[in-house]
């Protein structure tokens, strides 16, 4: 696991590894922690453990088996709830979650009302896990409050939330995070001890020769290419039951689920011969990845029908019960006989709701990606035209492609190369008009889902084992710690030379990914001229490839370094006509280069962001100062210094977000002009008590929503520091959200 923190300009993501349990649940401030993971790395898994290790906590006289940790982290808390969100569409409060999903199902003696409940949750320290976010829908019918975007929770000081959720869908919510941490991949070592433990208890084999087992099964992985699939925890234990049952592995993610297919039903099949399947097509309707298989091939027709329940359940047009269904629905598609099948196999499980009045029946698949899996297969087997339709009738947006990610990568690996395509083709309008697109090209900030994109059509393209090459059509491009991996690079260059023309960003690191500035320009063909939306490198040192990124005509530029300014940087930026957005990050420069480049960005009045971080002056350092004058920038909407030696400093009324970190403003006010201001947050900053007393009374007379943050900062007289505090708070234009020595926070409700 890792910590993921925000900590440079245009969003960069930190990471710092999770030592221990007690670290993600320690700090008292941490009441909404997000945990996300890719399907299959364990969100559910590691819940539930949570869930044990609390019950342990609670009940020594159990056996332990649990970190004392663990243990100490989870006994902290006097109540736990796990909710799991994939069948929690009829509810959308924490507090009504809790009642229907947990309480309703207890016994007698500790059932309780809805008050006592939300007397727990707000005296006693309570650990709330809302698993799968990614897989949860609004109930738009029940209720019409805000946000849609989550579940309905009330403050609580005492009451933690852990929600859990696939990457993308964090990416694309706007939400205020106390704590993200990520589930990461096995590492080989991690993904030979399980592949060890698995096999030994499966096998009832000693350690040792569990041990020689796996070297056996990491061999065949390898020979059929499927090494990228031991780090995710669930296909890795498939691989090891595919092994154990001597079924045939595959050589892709499709042909590994369609092997795991093929287990699933061999045991009720052997156990039931009297289930003959029926109607049966020809074998030329049989997919690809089915031909090896007996009993794929046997009930095809059964299989596709699951594949089309799927299809209609997953991207339903209310979008309610997408994951688990009422039994009812799955009765539309499949025989009696062939929804035994599914119950006795496992392709399917079956759950009871009870109620005062009546029983419901509710089915789901297993794993959302073995939904996934049957969809693409239902997709897949129509005609092209078909294929082309049903994809771009249910990807109308840059969430909803995301979405329909996994099902996509399946598809690549069971369609000829030329449907996926055309396919990529088509989305790329979808992406380009898309929102979050649109301000991630034209802004200095990051974006995870464009990032998934790439991502989506790398597996594409490891899925395609046939000759011909996929040819994929991508203009966002991230080059990053995924590309330490050849096999992940080959493809990305690939992808790149593919779409030169396309291009629209490009977004380097060369630290992570381990690779010189020189080798991805070469590999990739940046050297060649071409227009591109925006460019953001950050590396170091390689100050003279540099340029070969900056001339490009970008509207937006991010170029973060450790080294030293040259002059051909600012000659191709002052050559750039169409700049709009600029982020420079820790380059030493002499007095003279600091004051040309600074003079560049007061002269260059179209800019709309300007973050200007660690700019040092390698002959005065702190002892020369610079006027800012911004007044005449009627675009500028976000304004960010850090450690930039500024003696006067002038915004234009138009701008909405100011971050001063390591400044000294003194005396100096921030301009009582802006009028449009939403945010300012101000870190290390020295500043006098009227200063901030100045910001208040112009944020005051603001009619809309405006947050301001204050971290260390010296702000002096304390006195009267402490006088402005109080009339923020006794003043009924403000809200305090955090009042601590370090840390003051309020913001000023809309009017």
């Amino acid at each position: 696991m890792n910590f993921i923190e925000k900590k440079k300009p245009a969003g960069k993501e930190t990471k710092t590894a999770v030592i221990s349990l007690s670290d993600v649940f320690q700090s008292k401030n941490s009441c909404e922690i997000y945990l996300t993971a890719d399907a299959g790395f364990g969100k559910t898994a590691f819940s539930k453990y949570l869930a044990i290790t609390w019950c342990q906590a609670h009940r020594p006289e159990m056996k332990k088996y649990l970190s004392e940790d663990a243990i100490k982290s989870m006994r902290d808390f006097e109540f736990l709830f796990l909710v799991l969100l994939r069948g929690s569409s009829d509810d959308c409060s924490i507090d009504d979650l809790i009642m229907n999903q947990i309480i309703q199902n207890l016994s007698r003696s500790f059932k309780m009302t809805i008050e006592t409940l939300q007397g727990i949750l707000h005296q006693e320290r309570t650990l709330i896990i809302l698993d799968g976010l990614d897989e949860w829908i609004h109930p738009e019918k029940k209720c019409t409050k805000i946000p849609k975007t989550i579940p309905h929770r009330n403050a609580r000081e005492k009451c933690v939330i852990l929600t859990t959720t696939r990457p993308w869908k964090l990416a694309v919510l706007n939400l205020e995070i106390d704590k993200k941490v990520e589930l990461v991949k096995l590492n080989s070592e991690s993904a030979q001890t399980l592949e060890e433990r698995a096999i030994s208890k499966i096998q009832n084999l000693d350690v040792a020769k569990a041990k020689i087992t796996a070297k056996q099964l990491h061999k065949k992985i390898k020979e059929n290419k499927l090494e990228h699939l031991e780090s995710v925890p669930l296909l890795s234990m498939y691989l090891i039951c595919l092994w154990c049952e001597d079924i045939p592995l595959g050589q892709s993610k499709c042909g590994l689920y369609s092997s795991i297919i093929e287990l699933l039903l061999s045991r009720p099949i052997s156990k039931h011969p009297e289930v003959e399947p029926t109607g049966e097509p020809s074998q030329s309707d049989i997919p690809q990845c089915f031909s090896k298989h007996e009993h794929c091939n046997q009930y095809c027709t059964y299989l596709k029908a699951l594949g089309k329940l799927a299809l209609e359940t997953l991207f339903n047009e209310t979008k309610e019960n997408t994951l688990v269904f009422y039994k009812s629905v799955a009765e539309k598609h499949l025989t009696p006989e062939y929804l035994k099948l599914s119950f006795d196999s496992g392709i399917l499980t079956q759950s009871t709701e009870k109620t005062l009045i009546k029983q419901i029946s509710k089915v789901s698949f297993p794993h959302k990606t073995v939904q996934e899996f049957f969809c693409a297969l239902y997709i897949s087997c129509q005609n092209e035209s078909d294929v082309k339709n049903i994809v771009l009738n249910k990807c109308k947006s840059l969430q909803s492609i995301l979405d329909m990610s996994t099902v996509l990568v399946f598809i690549s690996g069971m369609v000829n190369a030329e449907i996926i395509s055309s396919i990529s083709q088509e989305f790329l309008s979808v992406i380009s008009e898309d929102k979050i697109t649109n301000e991630y090209r034209s802004t200095t900030g990051d974006c995870k889902p464009l990032k998934d994109i790439q991502d989506m059509y790398i597996s594409c393209m490891k899925e395609n084992t046939s000759d011909k090459e996929l040819k994929l059509f991508c203009q966002d491009f991230f080059i990053n710690e995924d590309c330490g991996e050849e096999k992940y690079f080959s493809n990305l260059t690939r992808l790149a030379l593919h779409n030169k023309n396309n291009m629209a960003s490009i977004n380097i690191n060369t630290p992570d990914s381990g690779r010189s500035l020189r080798e991805i320009i070469g590999c990739c063909a940046l050297h060649e001229l071409f227009q591109i939306n925006k460019i953001c490198y950050w590396g170091h040192g390689e100050q003279d490839q540099i340029p070969v990124l900056l001339n490009k005509s970008s509207k937006s530029v991010t170029i973060g370094s450790s080294g030293s300014w040259s002059r051909e940087m600012l000659e191709t930026l002052q050559n750039n006509s169409l700049l709009q957005a600029i982020c420079i990050d820790g380059f030493k420069m002499s007095h003279d280069e600091l004051n040309e480049f600074l003079n560049y960005t007061i002269n260059r009045k179209t800019m709309t962001e300007i973050i200007l971080w660690r700019l040092w002056c390698t002959e005065h350092r702190y002892s020369c100062t610079f006027s800012l004058d911004f007044s005449q920038h009627s675009d500028l909407r976000k304004l960010e210094l850090f450690e930039i030696p500024v003696s006067q400093l002038k915004v234009n009324s138009q701008v909405k977000h100011v971050k001063l970190q390591f400044i000294n403003l003194g005396e100096r006010s921030l301009p009582p002009e802006m009028a449009n201001i939403e945010s300012v947050y101000l870190k290390d900053v020295n500043m006098s008590a009227s200063t901030l007393r100045d910001l208040v009374k112009v944020v005051e007379k603001l009619s809309h929503k405006v947050a301001v943050a204050i971290r260390h900062c010296t702000i002096e007289p304390e006195t009267e520091f402490v006088h402005v505090k109080q009339y923020i708070d006794s003043s009924q234009n403000f809200r305090v959200t955090e009042d601590k020595p370090w840390k003051f926070v309020f913001e000023k409700a809309e009017s």
